[in-house]
């Protein structure tokens, strides 16, 4: 087993850079993290450019298993020193092997065309961990694709990706998309904008949830934007018992990609 012991290596050099947002975006690759990210991934058959671990990490039974699985499959995979992991890895603690991916290319006229389409869009989302946490649980309510638009937070930053435990790649996503055309695409695909808002007449509840059908959680400092609003085909509000006079964005979208899981179940029995 050779051991990568220099920071001037390549592959080294290239995870190294896709910590920043504008060099995953030059590059369309990002990085993911750990054991069980790994594991997913390659469940998912996300293809690999390389891989590089801890040989520390071969100790383990479950990590010497998938350093060798990936071997066998045929992906590139690089031995690196601690001090390198240390130095590649975003979190404190490395988790001892790092791959590099590229980005899983989709489109909004992709998710558009899907059958009854059930969509989640983060509008302005800029928190990591709440998109991550978005992410996994529209894939767990059955949505069919999530849209970012212009202004969030980066679909492929390491703190999502993890947040998202392996959604992200299961679950379509397409960003920077500008609020005026995302609302003129649902227009000319007959899909219904909900969007949560504060000051909604209606409760989540009593909308028609149903696909085809956009489900919209804004930032909690800035909501969903005017735009959104203006072209929703309902806003709809969460009732809260004061003093609280609002809830965390992923909270809330919890709450309405279940009521439109409900509603979907007691449709189609």
């Amino acid at each position: 087993m050779e051991l990568i012991t220099s920071a001037a290596n390549r592959y080294v050099k290239l995870a190294r850079s896709l910590k920043e947002r504008s060099w995953r975006e030059k590059r369309g690759l990002y990085l993911i993290e750990g054991i069980h990210l790994l594991e997913e991934a390659r469940q998912a058959g996300i293809p690999l450019e390389v891989v590089l671990y801890s040989p520390q990490i071969l100790a383990a039974p479950r990590g010497e298993q998938l350093v060798a699985g990936l071997q066998e499959a045929g992906y590139r995979c690089l031995a690196v020193t601690e001090e390198l992991m240390q130095a590649i890895s975003t979190t404190v603690t490395p988790p001892g092997v790092v791959a590099i991916a590229p980005f899983q290319a989709s489109s909004l006229t992709r998710l558009l065309s899907r059958p009854s389409p059930l969509l989640m869009v983060a509008a302005g989302l800029q928190d990591p961990g709440n998109l991550g946490t978005i992410w996994r649980t529209a894939l767990g309510a059955g949505a069919t694709g999530l849209i970012l638009t212009r202004g969030s937070v980066d679909p492929f930053n390491p703190k999502v990706v993890r947040a998202a435990m392996g959604a992200t790649f299961k679950l379509p996503v397409v960003s920077g998309v500008e609020p005026a055309t995302l609302v003129r695409e649902l227009e000319a695909c007959g899909i219904k904008l909900v969007v949560a808002d504060v000051g909604a007449p209606l409760v989540f509840w009593q909308a028609d949830l149903r696909p085809p059908l956009a489900l919209a959680v804004g930032s909690e400092n800035h909501g969903p934007g005017r735009e959104l609003l203006a072209a929703a085909t309902a806003r709809v509000g969460i009732p809260m018992v004061r003093p609280v006079e609002s809830l965390n964005a992923a909270v809330a979208a919890a709450l309405l990609l279940y009521e439109a899981l409900r509603q979907r179940q007691d449709f189609c029995r």
